[in-house]
């Protein structure tokens, strides 16, 4: 890999005060997109060496990487073969409704979107919708669905959540009911999930993918019971944090950069303490503000512990610039090694409960590439 390589090299030595943080105890908080609709592709090949090396915990599939079945599960083939290291956390977006990246164009079935599953079925019948969406992603090699939407969809004017049918429901009991059998549903399966988008994007009135999105006048305290809820069940694998402020909950920050959301209000009031993933740090209402090195450290600071970027740049050495990005937010004294440790360790500690693919699976994955 020698772009990456070089890029790693390429600090001057007179500007390191100290050793750099090693960049393998940076690697498991990263989780990144790429290029490629097959696993011959340049952007797959690249991201599958950095894998190999050591500098990637997750990858993320979009839209844009899901073009047939086959150059899906040659992807995922790809990518798991190059994973020795450690387990590599392999996710998409699987909702169903709109948002489903294994759509049936692919030859995968359709699911509902969530609204419609909540008013035509029981919970006992969306846990057999979700176990079917769960077991095709398995098959295909993903063990990590970055969903369900927990948001509460009373705001009818937004035009993210509830105008697309992606919440429940408005009420938080219908929430709460049908994402207990979503993440059933998909443990069943051996496939994490991820409750999105904290605090709640149900009240908004704007798309964090355009631009800031403030809540201060529109959000409610009931917007938490998904996640209080669901965390005193021990539901919640990974919860995914919003690029959505507030005034006083994230002290006009998106709460993806605040530790006030984070530190306060998701690890002490609700007392959520595992695996905290940030929603795409490559959407506007992070990067119309902060360069991507700048959104990285707040980003861990404020207390994420997975650093999600689709790469909607491009740029076939990102991980590398992420790992870059943690050092020298080390170098500077704004991030401490202690609270790298601690992520890796949760991370280290939710990977335990991740189902890898089979040496039959894999095989089968194999004959794609």
């Amino acid at each position: 890999m020698i772009a990456g390589s070089a890029a790693l090299a390429a600090i001057p030595q007179a500007a390191i005060a100290r050793p750099a943080y090693p960049a393998e105890r940076i690697a498991p908080m990263i989780m990144v997109g790429f290029d490629g609709t097959h696993g011959g592709a340049y952007g797959v090949k690249q991201m599958a060496a950095h894998i190999a090396a050591g500098r990637v915990g997750g990858i993320c599939f979009v839209a844009k990487n899901a073009m047939t079945r086959k150059g899906v599960e040659s992807i995922t083939g790809a990518f798991h073969k190059a994973s020795s290291r450690w387990p590599l956390l392999m996710a998409i977006d699987q909702e169903g409704g709109n948002v489903q990246r294994l759509s049936s164009h692919l030859g995968y079935g359709f699911e509902p979107s969530p609204l419609k599953v909540a008013t035509t079925e029981n919970a006992d019948g969306a846990r057999k919708i979700y176990a079917a969406m769960a077991a095709a992603m398995r098959e295909t090699g993903f063990n990590f669905n970055l969903a369900p939407v927990v948001d509460l969809g009373f705001e009818a004017r937004n035009p993210l959540i509830t105008q697309k049918g992606r919440a429940f429901g408005a009420e938080s009991a219908t929430v709460i009911a049908f994402s207990r059998a979503f993440i059933a549903a998909h443990r069943d399966e051996g496939v994490l999930t991820s409750l999105k988008h904290f605090p709640g994007h149900g009240s908004a009135i704007g798309d964090s993918h355009l631009g800031s999105v403030d809540i201060t006048r529109t959000w409610r305290e009931s917007e938490l019971a998904p996640y209080t809820c669901l965390n005193a069940e021990g539901m919640i694998d990974t919860v995914m944090t919003g690029h959505l402020s507030h005034m006083t909950l994230t002290d006009g920050l998106p709460a993806s950069l605040s530790p006030l959301a984070i530190e306060g209000m998701l690890r002490k009031q609700v007392g959520y303490q595992g695996v905290v993933i940030t929603d795409d740090l490559d959407m506007r209402a992070v990067r119309k503000r902060f360069s991507r090195e700048e959104g990285i450290i707040r980003a861990v600071e404020a207390g994420n512990d997975i650093l999600l970027s689709t790469n909607d740049d491009s740029d076939p050495d990102l991980p590398v610039h992420i790992i870059l990005a943690v050092q020298k937010g080390i170098r500077d004294g704004r991030l401490s090694t202690d609270k790298i440790e601690a992520s890796v360790a949760r991370i280290e500690a939710l990977k335990q409960n991740l189902s890898l693919p089979s040496d039959a699976e894999m095989m089968r994955l194999a004959r794609q590439l």
